[in-house]
């Protein structure tokens, strides 16, 4: 039955009918075993007492048979609800009340090691009423045939007023149990749309909510429920999918602009030589365009890097490494395409555990970032310090101002707001530096304390570290 009318609450996609019909369909239940209980006791309790009473009359009757001689009356009584049939053991009526004249017993014998016995019967001389029947077996009763011998002694009740209160009762039940029943279901409905009406609230703002407007935020109740809690944590999901959306946007449209640029300075440079064909310097033109496309080549990687690390989709390996010689190498490759000077001296041997290609390009990065702001000089330090490798790298270039320090770890997040590709990059190579620092369990920041130029400093798990960095 509860799978039934679950699933047919179900068609209605409503979880108010739902509940409703759910909690109706149990007090019903509830309701009519408790009123079926309640008959069934109720009857029971009317029984025995009418079996008690009974007994009682009984116990009356055997006393008087006891003492009585030559001639048994068991009463004249007219009352037509109460009869009482005294029986010999041969089946012979030897006395009874006058309601019961002419009728025979109202009991085969009881027989021998059979002391008593209680149940309905239908007496059909008398109006065919429904009695309760006690009939007790009685010994030594004189004045039977001469002699003193064993009798059956039927005392009967009516039951109509047994029935007729029973009856009553049914009929109250019955109109009280479908009232309280009905009371409830709209209570129910009530209640659940009331406690549901937040919730419906909160459904109607949401689906207004499109990608352009995702500033609106759902209504929450001063309640502190679990509903308001929900509104809250919806709130704070659409506060994160914004502030997604916002980044994502921007993005998207500094890769546009860095995508533009170089492809408008290669364009330019074929164009000229299209139109001026006799000033034409093919070889140059090849150099330039070969530079840019090593540029948008490394743009798109970079991009691409950033894109499956949003999808967790960057494979890691673990491994001890050797970052001392990583940063020798990266320090060795960057002199040779730089006349500043980079001073690896502060680096001493460490290892760690970690992936050897992200930490190549790790630095690779740092180091990038510090010849192109330098003056002169560029510095790597490596060293260990209570478990945690630290790894430093300094140049003597303008520095960051303060007011720029917090978004040059964002991706396109450069200090130069005219985003000139003389001096600054993509604005992606401190994002990822700040990504991969974080797969392998570290943490990088700017040293503001550092004198002139800018300092970056990337703290690390030493392998002497009982934990092991986390993977995503």
């Amino acid at each position: 039955m509860f799978d039934w009318l679950s699933r047919l609450a179900g068609r209605h996609r409503s979880i108010r009918l739902r509940i409703t019909a759910l909690a109706t369909v149990l007090v019903a239940v509830v309701l009519t075993a408790a009123a079926m209980a309640l008959v069934a006791l109720q009857r029971q309790q009317l029984t025995s007492n009418l079996d008690s009473s009974l007994e009682q009359r009984a116990d009356t009757y055997e006393e008087a048979l006891l003492d009585v001689g030559d001639g048994i009356v068991l009463g004249t009584t007219t009352d037509e609800d109460r009869a009482v049939q005294l029986v010999t053991a041969s089946g012979q009526v030897i006395a009874s009340t006058p309601n019961l004249d002419d009728i025979g017993p109202l009991r085969e014998p009881l027989g021998a090691g059979i002391g008593q016995v209680i149940d309905d019967q239908r007496i059909p001389r008398l109006e065919d009423d429904v009695y309760r029947v006690l009939s007790r077996r009685v010994d030594g009763v004189d004045g039977v045939d001469g002699s003193a011998g064993p009798v059956d002694l039927h005392v009967a009740q009516n039951v109509d007023d047994l029935a007729d209160t029973m009856r009553g009762l049914a009929i109250a039940l019955g109109v009280a149990v479908p009232a309280v029943v009905v009371f409830v279901a709209a209570l129910t409905w009530w209640l659940v749309g009331r406690t549901l009406r937040p919730v419906e609230l909160i459904r109607a703002e949401v689906a207004h909510i499109s990608g352009t407007d995702l500033h609106r935020r759902v209504p929450v109740s001063d309640q502190g429920d679990e509903i308001a809690r929900l509104a809250t944590t919806m709130n704070s999901m659409l506060d994160r999918v914004d502030g997604a959306s916002r980044r994502q946007r921007q993005f998207v449209a500094d890769a546009s602009h860095e995508l533009r640029t170089p492809l408008t300075r290669m364009r330019t440079e074929i164009e000229v030589d299209v139109s001026h064909p006799t000033d034409a310097d093919p070889a140059a033109t090849n150099r330039a365009v070969l530079t840019e496309i090593i540029g948008l080549q490394r743009l798109l990687e970079d991009l691409l890097f950033l894109a499956r690390s949003d999808e967790h989709q960057t494979r890691q390996r673990h491994r001890t490494v050797d970052l001392d010689d990583i940063a020798l190498t990266a320090a060795a490759a960057a002199r040779a395409e730089t006349t500043v000077e980079i001073d690896t001296t502060g680096v001493q041997a460490v290892a760690i555990d970690g992936d050897d290609g992200q930490l190549a390009r790790m630095i690779e990065n740092l180091l990038s970032n510090a010849v192109r702001h330098a003056t002169s000089r560029v510095s790597v330090t490596l060293g260990e310090t209570d478990e945690r490798v630290v790894l430093a790298v300094s140049d003597d270039g303008p520095g960051v101002p303060p007011e720029s320090r917090d978004r040059i770890f964002a991706r396109f997040g450069r200090v130069d707001d005219a985003r000139t590709r003389t001096r600054g990059g993509a604005g992606l190579g401190l994002a990822i530096v700040r990504d991969i620092v974080g797969r392998h369990g570290g943490t990088i920041h700017y040293d503001g304390s550092w004198g002139d130029g800018a300092r970056f400093v990337v703290e690390l798990p030493s392998t002497r570290r009982a934990s092991r960095p986390s993977q995503r």
